[in-house]
């Protein structure tokens, strides 16, 4: 009963967080200086065309799914299809909230606009508060920041940046060729975009802990993370190499180490690629014959091609484009990744920070003593 409790509550601050959102886009709107990034072009689609705010949002939600199909393809989760439904659902509370602002006041002029617009971000930083934390189905724009997040292995911070300022543009420019004005970007675009991140972030200071304490998520026991077998089973004292170093340097710690292959990390330990063993040999057997054709063999002509290649930096070689895994991934998508590249290891994530690998060794292994139990 305890569950179903909290889990009632979530959905009650999962959906009530989706309302608010939606009437502070309302509102936004009523304020006539510009609405947040993110709905700049359902905006677009509605000053453009004249279709209402509500359906544009759906077709849009429907969009941005799609793209993220094609950029995830095999690896897209289908229970993020959901987006597609909770996306009408909230269309469906804008087109009522759009209704609901008969009520307020026409602002006459621009002090009233502006208040009204900060009204709107103080509703929508609320919403993001109150929904975000609930674990439950991301709206479809958000899903696709995670996405191209991920794609990138760019932070997402920076990616809801980039993606911000490209709608901006897009709507921007949509509304000048279409309508010959600003449309649905104005003053108040901007200053939601650096409003509501602090909004939100000051609510979360002094109201986070409390909201998390009712939500139930605050129990570190109860995360996924901890509960994942993923992390249990990892490799959790990884070598890593500074990327600045060269091949024979990763040989010897390979050898010291006793390991096939060692994540490169950056000054400040970002990963920034992968060399193996396998790497190091292929590119020998690429450029050089010797490697290939042992009737050819030479020992000095070996000794010089092998100098020649072991003091080179080791991204020269190195997979640059790293296969990771996330520590909140089953074992399921764990293996499909590894069969799906080919490889035998990879890096667990977590956030920007490598907290392991995981080996398909580690992975056999736990299955045998699940069999053996």
């Amino acid at each position: 009963m305890k569950t179903k409790g909290k889990i009632g509550i979530r959905l009650l601050f999962y959906f009530g967080g989706l309302i608010i959102m939606t009437l502070g886009v309302a509102i936004s709107v009523k304020s006539d200086l510009g609405v947040t990034p993110i709905s700049s072009i359902p905006y677009t689609m509605t000053v453009v065309t004249g279709m209402d705010l509500g359906i544009a949002t759906m077709i849009f939600s429907v969009i941005v799914v799609l793209l993220q199909i094609l950029l995830l393809r095999k690896q897209y989760k289908l229970i993020n299809l959901l987006q597609i439904p909770i996306g009408i659902l909230f269309g469906a509370f804008l087109t009522v909230g759009g209704k609901l602002m008969i009520f307020l006041p026409n602002p006459t002029n621009f002090t009233l606009k502006f208040i009204i617009m900060l009204i709107s971000t103080v509703f929508v930083a609320l919403g993001v508060f109150l929904y975000v934390p609930t674990g439950f189905i991301s709206l479809a724009p958000e899903g696709f920041l995670l996405v191209a997040s991920k794609i990138t292995k760019i932070k997402f911070a920076t990616v809801k940046v980039i993606c911000d300022v490209a709608m901006v543009i897009i709507s921007l420019v949509t509304c000048l060729i279409a309508i010959h004005s600003l449309g649905s970007v104005g003053i108040g675009t901007i200053v939601a975009a650096v409003l509501v991140g602090t909004e939100v972030k000051m609510m979360t200071k002094y109201l986070g802990k409390s909201r998390d304490k009712i939500l139930g998520v605050n129990d570190e026991s109860k995360s996924p993370v901890n509960n994942n077998p993923l992390i249990n089973i990892m490799k959790k004292d990884v070598y890593m190499i500074k990327s600045t170093e060269s091949i024979v340097e990763a040989l010897q710690m390979m050898n010291e180490k006793k390991v096939s292959g060692l994540p490169v990390v950056d000054q400040n330990e970002h990963l920034v690629g992968f060399i193996s063993d396998g790497d190091i040999i292929r590119h020998l057997s690429s450029e050089h014959s010797i490697f290939v054709n042992s009737d050819s063999f030479d020992k000095m002509e070996f000794n010089t091609a092998l100098d020649s290649i072991l003091t080179k930096n080791i991204l020269s070689i190195a997979e640059k484009r790293v296969i990771t895994v996330n520590a909140t991934d089953d074992l399921g998508e764990v293996c499909y990744k590894l069969a799906e590249n080919g490889l035998k290891k990879a890096p667990v994530m977590q956030g920007e920070k490598m907290i392991g690998i995981i080996n398909a060794s580690n992975i056999i292994k736990y299955t045998v003593s699940l069999i053996d139990r």
